[in-house]
Formats: structure tokens, sequence, C-alpha cells
């Protein structure tokens, strides 16, 4: 059961990643699954470090929204 879920809870972030503008989801792919640094992602996107930081923020808060109101909970610290 337990891979279920987290297979259910991989797809549902597959899913919403895209869903993504494009250089969203270019950032997402990078810093998850290429394990791209902040400051390599900004030198191949062309954008600043800290804008790199926003948005990989706003996408988390919007894919734990996504898996929050399909039952999944987080711990907030």
């Amino acid at each position: 059961e337990l891979d279920f879920i987290e297979n259910e809870k991989t797809q549902i972030i597959v899913d919403e990643a895209k869903k993504l503008k494009d250089e969203d989801k270019e950032i997402f792919i990078k810093y998850y699954y290429e394990e791209k640094s902040i400051r390599e992602i900004s030198e191949c996107c062309n954008i600043t470090q800290s804008k790199v930081k926003i948005k990989l923020y706003r996408i988390r808060k919007k894919i734990k929204k996504v898996l929050k109101e399909r039952g999944y909970d987080f711990d907030e610290k």
C-alpha cells in the first residue's frame, strides 16, 4: 500500500509539473531531476538566483496545494 501511495503522489507531482509554464517547468526539472544548483539554473536560464528561488517556492506551494486537495497532508515546519 505504501508503494501505491508514493506512486500516486509521484504521478500527481508529474501531472502538475506538466501544467507549469515552460520556464517554470525547466527550472523544476533542472532542480529536482537533474539536481542542478540554484546558481547553475540561474546561469543557464539567464535569470537571477533569487528569481530561481522564488519560482521554486511558488512551484512547491502550488504542488503542495494540489496534494493537500487530494488528501495528502504535510507537517508544516
